[in-house]
């Protein structure tokens, strides 16, 4: 049973509503944990990578010709893609847990504080609509 409103002027949603938000920022934390698996996963592989360039440049070899031996560009690009990736995730669960946090009858005010983050921020992202996610 959803506790009542602190604010006077605060709505708190229905429990279906209240349970939609719920499973919907549970998702959105779960692909959050998942982008950073695959982030921490990337990292490796980039440390591993510039181990090796390190040695090749130490050994003395032309630095083009490491690069191109270590097939630098796909390492950098694959390490952009999963960064942005793990910021889409991060704004996406960010966003659910706002939005329920709010219906649960917290003030704009009390989630900013509790996040760290502006009372702007929090409330222009539970106004946003949620990102639509691609099909799986």
């Amino acid at each position: 049973m959803p506790t009542p409103p602190k604010d006077p002027k605060a709505k708190v949603a229905s429990p279906a509503q209240l349970a939609l938000l719920r499973e919907d920022a549970t998702r959105t934390l779960r692909e959050m944990e998942e982008a950073i698996v695959r982030t921490r996963n990337q990292m490796k592989m980039m440390e591993t990578l510039m181990r090796r360039i390190r040695r090749m440049v130490e050994s003395g070899k032309n630095a083009t010709e490491v690069a191109n031996l270590a097939n630098a560009a796909k390492g950098r690009a694959a390490t952009s893609d999963i960064i942005r990736e793990v910021q889409a995730a991060r704004h996406r669960a960010q966003q659910a847990q706002f939005k329920l946090a709010a219906a649960e009858g917290s003030t704009m005010a009390e989630i900013a504080r509790a996040w760290g983050v502006s009372r702007q921020l929090v409330s222009r992202m539970v106004k946003e609509p949620s990102p639509r996610r691609k099909k799986a």
